[in-house]
């Protein structure tokens, strides 16, 4: 597609769209709990409004999917579920790491073993050397070189093997690259978050453009394969090896860095972009959608991707609650260790809430920016119940719809009390990429479904609150079975 067929497209399809929805990093937890948010979306019948789907890390993972199947911004919302449900099924039965999925079950396996019969060899080369058998020492020097190359190059190739298991798992196996899902013209704006380390800001991915603050942009479809983009969204560092990815392969040109951008050395010229898990930048995924007319003032080239930025934000952020004390007991290397994931943990936890605090400033004082949080510690009442009517307060617009939006939960027939209780054990959910379990996901999907379908009512007047939904759906849709009304 050229440049001009995009811009003409991008266009059309973005008339009248001016919802964005950001989906935030935390695993399978976030996965789930985003797609059963997006179900929400759709129910709403915002889809045909939504503009863009930015995401990092493991809502990363849920857009990605979603990007692969029925266009979202005019499928219906049994089509949307449909999809969905295949998504939830594989999450809840075999995930993409430690689970299942063959594309890593198998590689694990050899990493182990790996690591086994180097440790066995070095044991060997002891033992035999006290005891003086030199055939035996030459013999396990020999394996622990062998296997010793073998197990470092194993753990170099995780976010590989990851990366095969997206693309099998939840992808399609089809081997998509955006340059294919470019030509598909679809109707929203996927874009995929990345931290991108050499200048240490965001870099973006997405079915109509890739683009950094550092690098610039450009709209020619490019060859890199989605299930890369969505992993390097996912890329835990240390857990992961960072992606490096070549400028020409994205079409971007290493003099793309000048000395406006670095007055203090000059010309820096770099050949590729080195890119880890958008979490590290921006756990919210809100950072596209943040002050877009800035980012549209720097590269002119954007409004042919995205034509205009949204007026209302659905910021999901299925982030666990860090506010609990979590005791940390013992000693020596797992105390050390458990320090470093904690230190890492704080950092995430309070970059977020300074993101979360910029947002609801703009939600509440920029005329042209309107929007609402659905955050994962919360029950779908707590919302509701904020601006429901008070004794000495005159009825808005808000407390009507608070009130429309408690009426709906009570129908549904789950308890405050309940959901509080749904509310700690969604947050709880460990930040992983095994397999949840069909149980864990069907309450992950019914807690992102019913919080978002509450909040978007109250903050943002979305939604018909006199329809009934079915709680039995969830279960279905995470046993793979979807695409009735479901209501």
């Amino acid at each position: 597609m050229s440049t001009d067929d995009l811009a003409a497209t991008t266009e059309t399809a973005t008339t009248g769209r001016d919802i964005g929805v950001t989906l935030s990093g935390g695993g399978h937890r976030a996965t789930v709990f985003g797609l059963g948010a997006l179900l929400a979306v759709a129910d709403a019948g915002l889809q045909e409004r939504t503009v863009s789907i930015s995401s990092v890390s493991g809502g990363s993972i849920a857009n990605g999917a979603v990007m692969v199947g029925p266009d979202f911004g005019t499928a219906s919302a049994d089509e949307v579920e449909a999809h969905v449900a295949g998504v939830a099924k594989s999450i809840a039965e075999r995930g993409i790491l430690q689970g299942g999925a063959p594309a890593t079950k198998w590689y694990l396996r050899a990493l182990i073993v790996s690591a086994v019969v180097t440790g066995a060899a070095l044991l060997a080369v002891v033992v035999a050397g006290i005891a003086k058998w030199p055939v035996i020492v030459a013999v396990a020097i020999a394996l622990f070189a062998l296997f010793g190359w073998l197990t470092l190059w194993l753990f170099s190739q995780r976010s590989v093997a990851t990366e095969r298991a997206i693309d099998k798992e939840l992808l399609g196996n089809a081997h998509t690259t955006l340059a294919a899902q470019c030509e598909r013209d679809l109707s929203v704006h996927h874009v995929i978050c990345t931290t991108e380390m050499q200048g240490g800001t965001t870099f973006y991915f997405s079915n109509r453009m890739v683009y950094g603050w550092e690098f610039g942009g450009t709209t020619r479809p490019s060859p890199v394969p989605l299930s890369t983009a969505v992993q390097a969204s996912a890329c835990v560092p240390g857990a992961f090896r960072a992606r490096a990815v070549g400028l020409d392969k994205l079409h971007l040109t290493p003099g793309t860095l000048t000395p406006d951008d670095h007055p203090a050395h000059g010309d820096v010229t770099v050949d590729r972009i080195v890119i880890v898990d958008g979490g590290v930048y921006d756990n919210m995924a809100d950072s596209w959608e943040y002050r877009f007319d800035n980012r549209a003032d720097r590269w002119p080239g954007l409004g042919t991707a995205q034509s205009t930025g949204a007026g209302e934000l659905i910021v999901v952020n299925a982030s666990s609650d860090w506010n609990a004390l979590r005791p940390m007991n013992g000693g020596g290397l797992g105390f050390e260790l458990n320090a470093v994931l904690r230190s890492k943990d704080v950092q995430y936890d309070v970059s977020t809430s300074h993101r979360r605090q910029a947002l609801g400033g703009l939600f509440m004082n920029d005329p042209e920016l309107d929007g609402v949080f659905v955050q994962i510690k919360d029950s779908p009442y707590r919302l509701a119940e904020i601006f429901s009517p008070k004794p000495g307060w005159t009825p808005d617009e808000k407390t009507r719809c608070a009130e429309a939006a408690i009426a709906f939960l009570d129908r549904y027939g789950v308890s405050p009390a309940e959901w509080n209780t749904i509310a700690e054990q969604s947050s709880s959910v460990a930040t992983t990429l095994k397999p949840l379990g069909t149980e864990v996901c069907a309450s992950l999907l019914e807690h992102g479904y019913m919080l978002t379908t509450a909040n978007i009512h109250v903050i943002l007047g979305h939604g018909d609150m006199s329809r009934t939904v079915d709680r039995a759906r969830f279960t279905r849709l995470a046993q793979g079975l979807g695409g009735g009304s479901g209501q």
